[in-house]
């Protein structure tokens, strides 16, 4: 019997324990509201079906008319919002960061 499962897509248990990317307090998703077992947090943005929208617009795009999808709504976007408890960047340049590349960081 041949073994047609396909080896190239990672394992659903891959990674689950990895720290989810932080996104836009605006962008929602109905994977946002529940957490299946053995599955990537939603903010990785790997699913093929989740529908994603931004609370600002409420629409599949933001207010830039870029679509609203965890890739794309994080830092350095024109309208993206950090989350609740965490710094937006802008004081990373002040800090000698680029404010890029050193990301969100969580205020303590």
């Amino acid at each position: 019997m041949t073994d047609k499962r396909n080896d190239s897509l990672p394992a659903p248990e891959q990674d689950i324990d990895e720290e989810p990317p932080v996104v836009c307090r605006k962008l929602r998703t109905k994977m946002g509201f529940g957490a299946l077992q053995g599955v990537r947090d939603w903010r990785f943005g790997d699913s093929s079906t989740a529908v994603y929208w931004c609370l600002s617009t409420m629409e599949t795009a933001g207010p830039d008319d870029g679509y609203a999808h965890p890739h794309g709504c994080r830092a350095g976007r024109a309208c993206y919002r950090a989350p609740d408890g965490y710094d937006d960047g802008s004081d990373l340049v002040a800090l000698g960061g680029s404010g890029e590349r050193d990301g969100p960081r969580r205020r303590g």
